[in-house]
């Protein structure tokens, strides 16, 4: 009897370990969408952001930035000129963060407001990465000033795209998703999608589902990030997210750094795990750069 007691002590101290490190993840962060991936789903609901990932699983980081034409955190300073130093700070940023893929957005490209820099461009050259643009808004005939979404990655940027969203006046600046095909090597491709979306409620509504058919058109797993300029519980983030799983649910105040104000968000669709989203940059912008670990099979290991 007590050689059974002394065996089950032991068992427990060797579990204990293993139940703690499984408390970063849990069975909602898990997508199962075929039957190798039901087979493995009690492992990879146990691995921990802090640990190794199974051989069979590539890991990426993804981010979303609002970097308002890098002019800086100060929240009265929307006529202010983009800083060059700022840009280079949110480079370097994206380095130190070791951010794979980013999508930006109210970024500018050659025009006088950012002393006719451009930005995605410059970013992705001092990370050696590749870049798509799109841009949206443009005043003097392009000259004066721009803004748009633009999409920073490690891996190859195979084809991109802009589908333009609705809005109600011709007036109103045109908004758009940015769409680009990115692939991964060994685990295949991915879409991933940047957008900033209106302030009108009426149109951004109309954007919501405009960005839900673009997702379920997808043939590949989907990121989507950006401002979105709705608040978690209002009805447009929660029909996106009967869709997709929001991957930033756990950050909160992302723009000027207030509690409560979150409008960026990273969600995603598809055959992967992620870990604890996390904040930075709120320095650099009046929004904060939010980024998540994410952990996708190798196409080689899905099998249908």
């Amino acid at each position: 009897m007590n050689g059974r007691i002394i065996k089950l002590v032991v068992l427990m101290l060797f579990l204990a370990p293993l139940a703690y490190s499984a408390t970063p993840f849990n069975s909602e962060n898990v997508s199962v969408e075929n039957a190798l991936e039901k087979t493995k789903r009690a492992t990879l609901s146990t691995k921990p952001a802090t640990m190794k990932p199974l051989k069979s699983l590539i890991k990426f980081r993804a981010a979303g930035f609002n970097i308002a034409y890098a002019r800086g955190e100060k929240p009265d300073s929307h006529t202010a000129i983009g800083k060059p130093s700022v840009l280079k700070n949110i480079a370097k940023l994206i380095k130190e963060k070791k951010i794979d893929i980013i999508g930006l957005t109210e970024v500018s490209k050659g025009d006088a407001r950012v002393l006719f820099k451009d930005q995605p461009k410059v970013i992705a050259k001092y990370l050696k990465y590749n870049h798509a643009t799109s841009i949206g808004f443009k005043t003097g005939m392009g000259l004066l000033a721009t803004r748009g979404n633009a999409i920073v990655s490690r891996f190859p940027i195979i084809s991109h795209k802009n589908h333009e969203l609705y809005r109600n006046d011709e007036k109103h600046e045109r908004r758009g998703c940015l769409e680009a095909i990115i692939d991964l090597g060994d685990a295949g491709k991915l879409t991933y999608l940047v957008t900033h979306l209106s302030l009108d409620k009426d149109e951004v509504e109309k954007q919501i589902d405009e960005i839900i058919k673009i997702v379920e058109s997808s043939k590949y797993p989907v990121i989507l990030c950006g401002d979105f300029n709705s608040r978690p519980g209002s009805e447009r983030i929660k029909k996106l997210t009967k869709l997709m799983r929001d991957a930033s649910s756990n950050v909160d105040g992302t723009y000027r750094n207030k509690p409560g104000i979150k409008i960026d968000y990273l969600f995603t669709r598809g055959a992967w795990i992620f870990g604890v989203c996390e904040k930075a940059g709120s320095d650099l912008s009046d929004h904060a750069m939010i980024f998540n670990d994410f952990w996708l099979l190798k196409k080689k290991e899905i099998k249908k």
